[in-house]
């Protein structure tokens, strides 16, 4: 249920409002833990006036500004600072148990067969207490800058009248506004374009229990002393949880469940100084978490973790080390991983620039993800290293070591589209180590990224409200130093 509440005399919303209108004798069905996840949206907007929202627990009120002296509008758990524009005191606790059992039988010299099972019970209870300041050209609409506190020409946009309501007009000695030869009126320090400002407080709690009895069977096969295989199929679960803090359209999301695949190799040669390990695997996810944007209930957009109704993950992966001689030792490692989204889940792409909500109002604007890449899982990435040790007449060591790393492109939204792909990237170290003979001193010179290759690690979308700029993090360029080392010894 939400709540318009306006007149001069209209309290403060704070990040506890919401909360505590629901700590009464007989609160509103929407107070009840989970009425945000098992309500639909038709009842949730029949308790919200019929409009055609579920706003849940919401409270907003026109901004009367903050003056420092009311604690419920500081910051949790930091400076005691004015201005800022979200406030949130959410809550999860999370009680986990599980057991977990297994059994081994040597079949003969050669086999080997395991098996088990594994009981999880996870129980989470949260809470979302959510504070906000905003903006928003639809006040007038809703009534929050309305005869209630000032007069308004009748006949205005809500934009229009906002302005008038906060003197974002020129006018005349008479008080009438100057209109310009376009008939527009004349703006003046005060006006507005984003609308009137409005303090909104919400409230959700939440509780769920996950249960699931998972299970394991692997066979070894030794076939000698320098090689084995092996063969599993495991059943995997994630619990699952809540959108929090962002007053997120989806406000659950259900347990990830797979079933995995394996086949593996084990091996040495060359009297024990070579070894090569790898295996092939098949991923079958029932339901996969994955992230998207959406459009928040109190307005702008909310990142969420969604219920992909199923993936799978192929791939291979090897690993290499050589001890080439006392002195070197080479190696790497490989992994290559097709992945794909196997069902239909059409998600709304909040920060697609080519139907911008304001100019195609009521556009569909949902895209398919099945058979897109998944997220954040690079098809192909590899490694090699190596090391070289020079021993000194004194004692000493001199140690040097060389890494190459390649990553591949991948995506950080569900869309798979170039605007938020990152690039494959490269990556080179060098490192010289010296050692003391007594292993106490140890000096080190170093240079990262030789090549100064950036790589992108994340891509953050955003919506038309912020004229859909894009963010992203990256590695660390070129970066070269010293570091000096002294151990004592108790």
């Amino acid at each position: 249920m939400s709540q318009l509440v306006g007149g001069a005399a209209a309290p403060v919303a704070t990040l506890y409002s919401a909360k505590n209108n629901c700590l009464v004798a007989s609160p509103s069905p929407t107070c009840a833990r989970n009425y945000s996840v098992t309500a639909s949206n038709a009842d949730l907007s029949v308790l919200n006036g019929g409009d055609g929202t579920r706003s849940d627990n919401l409270v907003f009120v026109p901004w009367r500004g903050d003056d420092g002296t009311n604690p419920d509008l500081d910051v949790l758990h930091g400076p005691n600072t004015r201005g800022s524009d979200l406030l949130y005191a959410t809550q999860t606790v999370r009680e986990a148990f599980a057991a977990y059992t297994q059994a081994v039988w040597d079949i003969n010299d050669t086999f080997t067969l395991t098996a088990g099972l594994r009981y999880a019970s996870d129980e989470v209870t949260a809470e979302e207490n959510l504070w906000r300041y905003s903006e928003s050209n639809l006040n007038g609409a809703l009534g929050l800058y309305s005869s209630a506190f000032t007069a308004t020409p009748s006949g205005g946009s809500a934009l229009y009248d906002i302005n008038v309501a906060n003197g974002g007009f020129v006018t005349d000695a008479a008080g009438d506004i100057i209109f310009d030869a376009n008939g527009q009126p004349t703006a003046n320090r005060r006006a507005t374009n984003g609308g009137g400002a409005f303090a909104a407080s919400v409230y959700r709690p939440f509780f769920r229990k996950d249960t699931k009895t998972t299970g394991r069977i692997n066979l070894d096969w030794n076939i000698n002393d320098s090689a084995m295989m092996y063969f599993s199929a495991t059943s995997g679960f994630r619990s699952g949880g809540y959108n929090l803090v962002f007053f997120s359209t989806t406000a659950a999301y259900d347990p990830e469940e797979l079933i995995a695949y394996e086949i593996g190799y084990k091996t040495q040669f060359l009297n024990d100084t070579l070894q090569l390990n790898g295996s092939f695997y098949f991923y079958d996810y029932d339901t996969i978490h994955t992230v998207a944007t959406e459009v928040s209930s109190i307005g702008g957009l909310s990142t969420s973790v969604l219920e992909a109704p199923g993936a799978k993950i192929s791939g291979i992966e090897a690993e290499a080390l050589w001890l080439a001689t006392d002195s070197l030792t080479l190696g790497g490692n490989f992994s290559f991983t097709p992945s794909e989204y196997t069902e239909d889940l059409f998600i709304k792409d909040t920060a697609g620039f080519d139907k911008p909500d304001s100019l195609f109002p009521g556009a569909n604007q949902n895209v398919n993800i099945n058979g897109n890449q998944l997220l954040q899982v690079p098809e192909v990435k590899y490694t090699a290293f190596g090391s070289y040790r020079v021993a000194m007449s004194s004692g000493a060591n001199l140690d040097f070591s060389s890494t190459y790393s390649w990553v591949d492109e991948v995506y950080y939204s569900p869309f798979q589209n170039d605007r938020e792909k990152a690039p494959s990237y490269s990556r080179t170290d060098l490192r010289v180590n010296w050692t003391s003979a007594d292993n106490q001193w140890v000096v080190s010179a170093f240079v990262n990224n030789v090549f100064d290759d950036v790589g992108i690690l994340q891509v953050l979308r955003n919506g038309e409200d912020e004229f859909f700029r894009q963010t992203a993090g990256t590695t660390v360029p070129r970066l070269y130093g010293m570091e000096f080392t002294y151990m004592t010894s108790k």
